[in-house]
């Protein structure tokens, strides 16, 4: 080897292990490429899309909720929403200071939101801001507003439990709320702006062509003044008892239509977190209790409808204590022998338990389903609860006794006054609701109810001779004579239950629920209506405590649906001569006399011939829905005949 000269295998040995790391470099990129483009490409791109690019979420008008006569109960108002960009806002102390009485929110509350680490915070939504004070918030730097819509409920408590409330995104959270919310908050639309380097949003979508469609309107069957009736006579009754609680409900037995709904407590829809949950809730639909001696109508139309009794049968009452099995049973007054009339009249225990006992628990059951017992009604309102009706096969040596005078069930007043109407309207189980109609904000009917029969479960026979029994309950010597009503006869029952006690079982000392329930006129019906008072303090029987206050509900209510006495709608007129009414087919037409020129007629139970006829002979118009006999009408009777459009009548 020549000096100076290094040797051959001393070259290769670089080049390799330059080449060497030239190829570890170029694999150390083309990995944490492959890392970045495959691995975290869909993260990094979401990433960037965020930083430079944002959705707007556009939401329609909620729509609104009106009345069967078109009152508003819920409504839509724009207001103002403030905001802040505190990486905007030099100093938060100072812009606090200046917020603080303006929106009502504490200093130290607005100071530790605009100090955050964020583009965008909420300060408070929905405020309603003074001209003055909205002029003061939009020259700070970093703080703006932006217009969102607010339900407000212009008639404050009024028919709250029913309607419900939204929360501060317009979800509906409770009652027809929540039960029709899809259909009520409408559609949203989103859109996609860029984001300058100041971060403002750079919209290239014309946001007119973008606008979400309104959300609809729904008509409920609520009256709006009957309903006022209903929970002022109810708060009175439990205030003056010093009561836990209560519900009323008014429904049209013919068809099944809630005119009212009143609950105490209630609450201000306006100001949800003012109240307990607990006055949220709408007892009438989701809270069930023994129904006491309400009950006992039913046990009787059972018997009635197999022909096992009839009102003249006497029953032996044990003088006030009849013994079965390990239980004593009692009545509050000694009685000796008594009619199927006067045993539902005087409301005997021990009777009603005999009458059970010659019924069977097989059938008494199978008329307790029928009745709709132990089942939701399906009412469009959220939260209906089923109630509890055991199977007979687990009842005890006593359960049919106890279930005959109404312990041992328990029912939701929706139920037990569906139940009811089912023997007013001849022996249909109507289906009860609560909207008549959901439109669009063009006017058109998207959806629209109709009374639906669930299915006959007496015949018409045993409801007519069951409510000339109910009648004697509220005439002289009746437990419910304080639900009497003058010029109309009124059919109904009342009750008195005991609290169960479901920590130490048995019966809660003192506790009762006092209920009256019935309809009115008697042999023409027009109102069915509950009403329950949970825990009054003194007086707790329901003829006492709650037959007033159905008095009061149904006096005021039919008046101002105009029926009058002899069930007419407007007081009777002599009428001069000797004319005879015409008939058709055995169906008598009403006399032109005894109603006011401009007044609608009363169609209920007239059929299609009929109505035409009397609408022809008084020239104003009538839409026909249905065929058979008139179970609703819009007007009601004696209201004015509408100046234009057609007097709607519906038949089943």
């Amino acid at each position: 080897m020549k000096p100076g000269k290094k040797p051959k295998s001393y070259f290769k040995l670089r080049i390799y292990l330059v080449t060497g790391f030239f190829l570890l470099f170029f694999l150390a990129i083309f990995g944490r490429a492959v890392h970045l483009q495959i691995i975290q490409g869909p993260s990094l791109k979401k990433m960037a899309a965020k930083q430079h690019r944002k959705t707007l979420n556009l939401q329609s008008k909620r729509g609104d909720i009106f009345d069967r006569n078109s009152k508003e109960l819920a409504v839509s108002v724009e207001v103002d929403s403030v905001f802040a960009q505190p990486n905007k806002i030099e100093s938060p102390r100072t812009v606090a200071k200046v917020l603080s009485p303006i929106l009502g929110v504490s200093f130290f509350e607005l100071e530790k939101k605009l100090r955050k680490d964020a583009g965008f915070v909420w300060l408070k939504r929905q405020v309603d801001l003074k001209d003055e004070q909205r002029q003061i918030v939009k020259e700070l730097d970093g703080i703006g507003i932006m217009k969102e819509s607010r339900r407000y409920y212009p008639n404050r408590q009024l028919a709250s439990n029913i309607i419900g409330f939204t929360g501060l995104d317009a979800n509906g959270l409770e009652g027809i709320e929540r039960y029709y919310d899809s259909m009520l908050k409408g559609t949203s639309a989103r859109f996609t702006g860029e984001k300058d380097a100041m971060g403002r949003t750079l919209v290239y979508q014309d946001p007119d062509k973008t606008v979400p469609l309104e959300g609809m309107e729904v008509e409920l069957t609520i009256d709006k003044t009957i309903q006022y009736v209903a929970e002022k006579a109810l708060k009175k009754a439990v205030d003056k008892y010093g009561a836990v609680g209560g519900t009323a409900i008014v429904m049209d037995p013919a068809t099944g239509e809630i005119l009212a709904m009143a609950n105490q407590p209630s609450f201000d829809p306006n100001d949800v977190g003012r109240f307990d949950i607990n006055h949220w809730k709408n007892r009438a639909v989701t809270d069930v209790y023994e129904p006491g001696s309400t009950f006992k109508m039913f046990l009787i139309a059972a018997a009635l409808d197999e022909g096992l009794i009839k009102p003249s049968n006497s029953f032996f009452c044990e003088n006030g204590n009849y013994r079965v099995a390990d239980r004593v049973f009692h009545d509050h007054e000694k009685y000796g022998w008594l009619d199927v009339s006067h045993i539902i009249k005087y409301s005997s225990n021990i009777c009603s338990a005999k009458i059970g006992e010659k019924l069977g628990k097989v059938q008494l059951y199978r008329y307790m389903k029928a009745f709709g017992f132990g089942s939701r009604t399906g009412i469009d309102l959220p939260g209906e609860a089923t109630g509890f009706v055991r199977h007979y096969n687990k009842w005890s040596g006593v359960t049919l006794h106890t279930v005959s005078f109404g312990q041992g069930v328990s029912v939701s007043g929706v139920q037990l006054l569906s139940a009811v109407s089912s023997i007013a309207n001849g022996g249909f189980l109507m289906k009860p609701y609560v909207v008549r109609s959901v439109k669009d904000q063009g006017g058109h009917v998207v959806s629209e109810s109709h009374p639906v029969v669930t299915r006959r479960v007496i015949s018409a026979e045993t409801a007519a001779t069951l409510t000339e029994m109910l009648v004697g309950v509220t005439e002289e010597g009746g437990t419910g004579v304080k639900a009497a009503i003058e010029d109309f006869e009124v059919a109904g029952k009342t009750g008195t239950a005991q609290k169960p006690d479901f920590k130490s079982g048995g019966y809660a000392r003192g506790a009762y629920v006092a209920s009256f329930v019935g309809f009115v006129p008697a042999k023409n019906p027009r109102l069915a209506i509950l009403v329950t008072v949970d825990e009054p303090k003194g007086e707790y029987y329901g003829g006492l405590v709650s037959g007033p206050v159905f008095k009061e509900i149904a006096e005021e209510s039919l008046a101002y649906l105009g029926v009058f006495k002899a069930n007419t709608s407007a007081p009777n007129m002599e009428v001069e001569g000797d004319a005879v009414p015409e008939t058709d087919g055995g169906e008598a037409l009403s006399d032109p006399a005894e109603l006011r020129p401009m007044a609608v007629p009363d169609f209920h139970g007239k059929s299609v011939r009929m109505v035409l006829r009397i609408a022809k002979d008084r020239a104003f118009d009538v839409e026909v829905k249905g065929s058979g006999r008139a179970v609703a009408q819009h007007p009601f009777p004696g209201a004015s005949i509408p100046s234009n459009g057609p007097v709607v009548v519906e038949f089943r």
